[in-house]
């Protein structure tokens, strides 16, 4: 029998919206999974945007402690994604990369030779889309693959 499989992507940042758009990924990596023998990839950017995270950083702190909240604050993001794969039986690779988040995920599902992206979107309009740019929207531009995105 002929083996199809497909390599699903997710971005999560541990957001509700990124949890929304996982628990979309992980329904679509486990439908049809008699037939159909997919893979998930979750992706986290660690982005030099530091206001995402604001009220975790505080002026003063060691590198240590620096290290020590990005682990937490990425093992938070991972938790619902590797928890949802468990319990369905999901084969589960998580991957953590720095730099701007939409690049980063685009890249990233060209070298892992993605099939579908799920990511989240907050909804914003067009207008403060345009002056403020959106990770979902330049995903969508420039992915080299399906994107379904998550509506908040």
């Amino acid at each position: 029998m002929l083996e199809i499989r497909r390599k699903i992507m997710v971005a999560v940042d541990g957001s509700a919206v990124s949890d929304k758009a996982v628990y979309e990924a992980v329904w679509l990596a486990g439908s049809q999974a008699d037939k159909l023998k997919n893979e998930l990839l979750a992706v986290f950017v660690k982005t030099d945007r530091m206001r995402d995270y604001d009220d975790l950083f505080v002026r003063g702190i060691s590198a240590k402690e620096v290290n020590e909240r990005w682990e937490k604050i990425i093992e938070h993001a991972f938790f619902v994604v590797r928890k949802l794969a468990a319990e369905r039986g999901i084969a589960l690779e998580t991957i953590v990369v720095e730099g701007e988040p939409a690049s980063a995920i685009v890249d990233l599902a060209r070298v892992h030779d993605i099939d579908l992206l799920v990511i989240g979107s907050t909804g914003k309009g067009a207008v403060k889309r345009a002056f403020l740019g959106s990770v979902s929207a330049e995903v969508v531009e420039n992915a080299g693959c399906g994107v379904y995105v998550v509506r908040a």
